[in-house]
C-alpha cells in the first residue's frame, strides 16, 4: 500500500467524462486542506474532492536522459511522458 503525505508529488488521473483523454495522468501535489475553497452549492462548506486510489500514483524516479535502464518487450504495459502528461499504453512496435 502506498501512503502519500502533504507535499508529495504524484500523478493523478481524472475519470470525469470529457476530461482530456482517459488513461492520461497529470502531475499534482498533495496539499493541506484549504478552508477558503468552498462548495458551489453551499458557500459555508469546504470543498472536498475524493479520488479513488487507482487514480493516484507516485511519481516515477527521475529519468536518465542518456540511456534507458529497463528493457521493454512486445505487449508490455508502460507509462510514457508526452504533451505534459503521463499516458498509459501497450508496446506494439519497438524501433
Amino acid at each position: 500500500m502506498v501512503v502519500f503525505f502533504e507535499g508529495d508529488e504524484v500523478k493523478v488521473c481524472s475519470k470525469v467524462e470529457g476530461f482530456l483523454l482517459l488513461g492520461s495522468y497529470y502531475e499534482a501535489k498533495i496539499l493541506p486542506p484549504y478552508k477558503n475553497i468552498v462548495e458551489e452549492e453551499d458557500q459555508t462548506s469546504p470543498l472536498v474532492e475524493i479520488v479513488s486510489t487507482d487514480e493516484v500514483r507516485p511519481m516515477p524516479p527521475p529519468a536518465t536522459i542518456t540511456r534507458a535502464t529497463q528493457v521493454f518487450h512486445y505487449l508490455d504495459r508502460v507509462d510514457a511522458f508526452d504533451n505534459d502528461g503521463w499516458w498509459v499504453g501497450i508496446l506494439f512496435l519497438l524501433l
